[in-house]
């Protein structure tokens, strides 16, 4: 068996009754519906025999005739209900089977880690969730059926013509291997251009999703003809690949007729001169006839077979390559469900490095060849060692690039740390049970996610069985409130995809909220008051106070007013801390941080002086 169909066996396995039980109907069948030409041809004897004869008697003959009739159709009714239940047992088996499969790939894909889908498009795993899969689903029904019958079709029928005249059914069965060592080299390039095909479709599918996501900045900034130029580039690619393969299927298909059409030709041409010369009878050669028509049906399928079954080999391939990916994050053996109590932070010389490019499958035909070919991964954060004690504040500054969002993401566990170089209450990160740390750590990443669910949901999310009590007060926590009377129905409002009909504030805000429910030991905040105003985000750290009191709070930030009431600050540049210390002291020292506040401090001045607000488009 190939390599891809073996992941098939566990599941052949399971249903494994079913599918014998399905076979055995469509040997029975099978045999049933070959008994019928051998039937025929024994009365068409008969007949004939009788003819013949002068003593033949008129009730003899129409006797002959309806039994022979009557028992060809009770063995055609008794076939036709064996080949249903065949169909209703096997199709519906793969139906079981691929559930099982599509189940196996969805619960590990949940377990990968964060960086997993950094590395890869949305796209992508869609294809393979949803094409590749029915394209198994194919594989694991009518390709399986369809395999079993034509097996069982040329072996009870080889065997019955074998039975007539070895002789006509050896010379009809020589071009038959020639054709199948055709069809099998034809099925192994179908195989090969199906796998690019959904290669192309994923990538077509990646360019749909970004263009459906991006659609504000497209029509913003009128990008819809450079839009569509990309979309029909990708859709040109799939189509050509496509079309290659639809060639070489459609020249299986006709080849398996013309075989199947030149078996009935040689029959006949050489059937009828062994009828006169007395070597095989007529109803011997009509039957003969039918059980060859027989044969031609599956042999004109096989075309379809053999390409369903190389299509759902590579179909089964990419899927494979998923749930082969390591977990990387995995439950470690002995890990606790109470390991963070109070909430410290301690990180000891960490230093993490991004993976080459070339190892990034969703950049792949998007850079240039040199920046491709790149086999060094690039550095991003590099010794960083601090302590946080539990209920402080902790304030990560720094310019773009710097490495605070990767801080912060190594701390939410949303990117693999070696161990030995972050610890939560003393203990090493990775033997945290992914449970308990997602319990007690809360994180807010700046591009706020929401589902396309009521407001209340959203919130409740991380809590389903919260009160709406509590859900309303952690909106007014989050200062989510004072927007509620702009929506139709409060918090009952169901928002669009994505939160789309939100401003980024409000989005921001509602994140927050479905955090603070869940009350976590430690709270995680990136950049998450960037989108509101300067004024709101003073009252929601005011209103976050008191419950930063009973959580250690690490908080990143572009703007300084939001991190000078932290216990600890530390400033990041290229990677490292190049500062650590608090407000005060840091301004005192003249380095970055003064340097950052100076800037600000002269804005917000001659906003006022002008008469605005700073940030007055970013809750817009």
């Amino acid at each position: 068996m190939p390599g891809p169909l073996r992941r098939l066996i566990p599941h052949l396995h399971r249903y494994r009754w079913r599918y014998a039980v399905g076979a055995l109907c469509v040997v029975l069948s099978i045999v049933l519906k070959m008994m019928i030409p051998l039937l025929l041809g024994n009365s068409m004897d008969e007949l004939r025999g009788l003819a013949e004869t002068d003593t033949a008697e008129e009730g003899e003959v129409g006797t002959l005739i309806a039994r022979a009739a009557l028992a060809m159709v009770g063995v055609a009714i008794v076939g036709a209900v064996l080949r249903t239940m065949s169909r209703l047992l096997v199709l519906g088996n793969s139906r079981l089977a691929v559930h099982d499969i599509r189940k196996e790939l969805f619960d590990h894909l949940v377990r990968l880690a964060p960086s997993f889908y950094v590395r890869h498009q949305t796209g992508h795993l869609m294809s393979r969730c949803v094409n590749d899969m029915r394209n198994v689903q194919g594989l694991l029904g009518p390709v399986f059926m369809y395999l079993v019958e034509t097996g069982v079709v040329y072996t009870v029928g080889l065997f019955f013509m074998l039975s007539v005249s070895p002789q006509l059914t050896l010379i009809i069965a020589l071009p038959f291997p020639l054709f199948l060592f055709a069809a099998r080299k034809l099925a192994g390039r179908v195989q090969i251009g199906t796998r690019e095909g959904q290669e192309k479709l994923g990538e077509l599918s990646a360019k749909v999703d970004e263009s459906l996501s991006g659609q504000k900045i497209i029509k913003s900034m009128s990008l819809q003809d450079f839009d569509y130029g990309r979309f029909a580039e990708e859709s040109h690619h799939y189509r050509r690949t496509m079309v290659q393969v639809a060639r070489i299927r459609a020249t299986l298909q006709p080849s398996m007729m013309f075989l199947a059409s030149l078996g009935t030709f040689l029959l006949l041409a050489i059937g009828g001169p062994m009828v006169t010369a007395g070597e095989v009878t007529l109803g011997q050669l009509i039957a003969m006839i039918y059980w060859m028509a027989i044969l031609a049906a599956p042999t004109a399928t096989m075309g379809f077979v053999i390409s369903s079954l190389h299509r759902g080999a590579a179909a089964l391939e990419r899927i494979g390559e998923l749930l082969d990916m390591p977990i990387t994050m995995p439950e470690p053996g002995n890990a606790s469900d109470d390991s963070i109590k109070r909430g410290s932070i301690a990180v000891r010389d960490l230093t993490v490095d991004f993976p080459p490019l070339r190892d990034q499958p969703h950049l792949r035909g998007t850079l240039p060849p040199e920046a491709e070919s790149q086999s060094v991964g690039r550095r991003v954060l590099e010794g960083i060692t601090f302590q946080v004690e539990p209920g402080q504040t902790l304030g990560i500054v720094g310019g773009t690039g710097s490495g605070k969002t990767t801080l912060l993401r190594a701390l939410g566990r949303q990117l693999e740390v070696a161990p030995g170089h972050v610890f939560l209450d003393d203990t090493d990160i990775n033997s945290i049970s992914l449970t308990e740390h997602r319990r007690a750590v809360g994180i807010v990443p700046q591009e706020s996610f929401l589902f396309s669910m009521s407001l209340a949901e959203n919130i409740a999310l991380g809590d389903p069985e919260a009160e709406r009590r509590a859900i309303e007060s952690a909106a007014d926590v989050a200062q989510l409130t004072k927007d509620l009377g702009q929506l139709p129905d409060e918090l009952d409002t169901v928002v669009g995809e994505r939160g789309v009909n939100l401003s980024g504030g409000q989005r921001q805000r509602t994140a927050l909220a479905r955090v603070l429910l869940r009350g976590p030991k430690i709270l995680l905040l990136d950049d998450t008051l960037s989108a509101v105003d300067t004024h709101t985000a003073d009252e929601i750290l005011a209103s976050l106070r008191p419950r930063m009191e009973s959580c250690t709070t690490v908080i990143v930030a572009h703007r300084l007013s939001t991190v000078q009431h932290a216990d600890l600050i530390i400033v990041l540049d290229r990677g490292r801390i190049v500062e650590r210390g608090t407000h005060r002291s840091l301004v005192a020292d003249g380095g970055m941080y003064a340097e950052l506040h100076r800037k600000q401090s002269r804005q917000a001045r001659l906003s006022q002086e002008l008469g605005l607000d700073p940030d007055a488009e970013a809750d817009s």
